[in-house]
């Protein structure tokens, strides 16, 4: 199915999930939040995108044939705004997020949304960055962009990289990609399977790019979360039929497809 196919069929998806006809004023209604990050989940012209969003929506969509339930489409946002949200109002579904014992108590965790793991990336074109683990690049003056207030941030400062003056705070991937490109930054990391792609969609070349280090500890997958203080039947409802959907085969389909589209669209492949 071709992007544009799936952008329509996703946009009727959430359209269908969030028709608040036939249920009551007293309706239960959850807000959905998270960060573009495609092709997980990604703003797509005004519309949500993305095997993740499109995994939610028909979980969703289960969940209100036995629970009522209203839904709003999906707000996309800064990543620490979207904690911040998650973290402070009831009623709340955030995706994807890494389970750390940090974060283990602060929400009620639903299930597993995508598999996930970063490396540092450098450019080709630069001298080849000799280290083999995070821990080896403390101390090399190589600038190295991370996400402010997320998890790999907080992995990062507890390495003493952030003591050293190295570390270069980015909103988001796609500022970083930027300033790695431009050589304001050394080293930037990247999710696996989507680093190529994700340069190309920003008109660069994504062949460029080298990856020096697996970040090993981080290499978990992401979840999808309610905030605390969510319904306990809106909670299993979602969990049982994440589960349900996940044991069909759905995700790992919406996954494929999904990669393949962002692939062949980015990178012209």
């Amino acid at each position: 199915m071709t992007p544009k196919l799936w952008q329509i069929f996703v946009t009727g998806i959430w359209l269908l999930t969030g028709s608040v006809t036939g249920v009551s004023a007293d309706t239960p209604s959850i807000r959905i939040v998270t960060q573009s990050f495609a092709p997980l989940q990604w703003d797509n012209d005004g519309k949500p995108d993305g095997y993740v969003t499109q995994y939610i929506a028909e979980v969703i969509g289960r969940v209100k044939e036995t629970v009522p339930l209203e839904a709003a489409s999906v707000e996309f946002m800064p990543w620490k705004r979207a904690m911040l949200t998650a973290r402070s109002v009831p009623n709340v579904l955030l995706f994807s997020l890494s389970r750390t014992q940090e974060r283990e108590d602060q929400f009620l965790w639903l299930g597993e949304v995508s598999p996930y793991g970063q490396y540092f990336y450098q450019l080709r074109t630069k001298p080849d960055v000799a280290a083999d683990t995070v821990a080896d690049l403390k101390g090399t003056g190589l600038r190295i962009g991370v996400q402010d207030g997320g998890n790999l941030h907080a992995y990062l400062q507890r390495t003493g990289l952030e003591a050293s003056g190295q570390l270069m705070p980015i909103t988001d991937y796609r500022q970083g990609i930027e300033m790695l490109y431009l050589g304001r930054i050394d080293l930037l990391p990247l999710t696996g399977f989507l680093a190529e792609a994700s340069a190309c969609r920003q008109g660069y070349d994504g062949a460029l790019l080298r990856p020096v280090v697996f970040i090993e500890d981080l290499a978990k997958p992401l979840w999808a979360v309610f905030s605390r203080g969510t319904d306990p039947m809106i909670v299993e409802a979602f969990r049982s039929e994440m589960a349900a959907l996940k044991d069909s085969g759905y995700l790992e389909e919406q996954m494929r497809i999904h990669r393949d589209n962002w692939q062949s669209r980015a990178c012209g492949g």
